[in-house]
């Protein structure tokens, strides 16, 4: 009995899986920072106004700041390899929150474009690569549904901060309003951050379910590079879709408030229908992550 070796059964989990805590931590984030940045419909207004600017040309920061994160992003991802997502979100989480006190500030158009394309933009580029692969790494078992569950956070925030921007735009004004978002953004992801760590090993454990299920990861695509995936037509055919659907909802994201004050909607009315855009689109998230496993396919796509 003394020569008796205690192990964990295979499969069987610790009393306390941190990983949850990595899952709740991340979903919080994508909340916080997705529900902030999707806030931009309701601020259009106050800008024309202020500023006499057209529609055109003010919409056209929050297009450049897709371009802009989209293409961070890959740089991002390998930057979490190697250094981890606490590292990462610290660091875009501060640029954020750095970006909307700047944007109270803002009086010129390059300013716009410059706090919002760029600075608001680089941000959010540590924002979903980061997470979701940062998640897969701690799952096995349930990897489509904690993906599901922190891509879920971007809905509740569209969901969320929209009223509240508008309630704060009509006690304050919107100068204000932005250095209360970013004071929020700067504070709160970067204390929530330090929670995050870059997989179980970190913390002496195994990812969930890693002796019950041998597909995924282990399932013979995890040599699969960037460029090998890019010339497969599911990957092509996913890059298209998410396109296609980002182009026509970041439009109405854009819009809709504004378009709805014109029809003779209240601000706080337009700012419910914007949040109910976000809002609906929670449970496709998650039903479509976790049956389709589209999340984890994109994950070993791009990693």
């Amino acid at each position: 009995m003394a020569n008796q070796k205690v192990s964990q059964s295979p499969g069987a989990e610790p009393r306390f899986f941190y990983g949850y805590i990595v899952v709740m931590a991340a979903f919080f984030i994508m909340l916080l920072m997705w529900g902030i940045f999707f806030t931009f419909g309701v601020f259009f207004k106050p800008f024309l106004t202020e500023f006499g600017w057209t529609r055109a040309v003010t919409s056209g920061a929050f297009s450049l700041s897709w371009i802009t994160q989209g293409l961070l992003a890959i740089v991002v991802g390998r930057v979490n390899d190697r250094l981890g997502p606490r590292i990462v979100i610290t660091v875009c989480g501060s640029i954020l929150g750095l970006g909307y006190l700047l944007m109270s500030q803002i009086s010129t158009l390059w300013q716009l474009y410059l706090f919002y394309a760029v600075l608001i933009a680089t941000g959010m580029s540590g924002t979903f690569v980061p997470l979701t692969s940062t998640v897969a790494r701690w799952f096995v078992k349930r990897r489509g549904m904690m993906t599901g569950i922190v891509v879920a956070g971007t809905g509740i925030g569209g969901l969320i901060a929209p009223p509240v921007a508008n309630w704060l735009i009509s006690i304050y004004d919107w100068q204000v309003s932005y250095i209360i978002l970013g004071s929020i953004a700067l504070v709160v992801v970067v204390l929530v951050a330090q929670l995050l760590r870059r997989d179980p090993t970190q913390v002496g454990q195994m990812p969930y379910g890693e002796n019950k299920e041998e597909t995924g990861l282990k399932g013979g695509t995890e040599a699969f590079s960037l460029k090998e995936a890019a010339s497969t037509m599911q990957f092509r055919l996913i890059f298209s879709m998410f396109l296609c659907l980002g182009f026509c909802m970041n439009t109405i994201l854009v819009h809709i408030a504004p378009h709805a004050t014109d029809l003779g909607f209240s601000a706080a009315n337009a700012a419910n229908i914007l949040a109910t855009v976000g809002g609906v689109g929670v449970i496709g998230r998650v039903v479509l992550l976790i049956e389709l496993g589209i999340g984890r396919f994109l994950l070993l796509a791009l990693f």
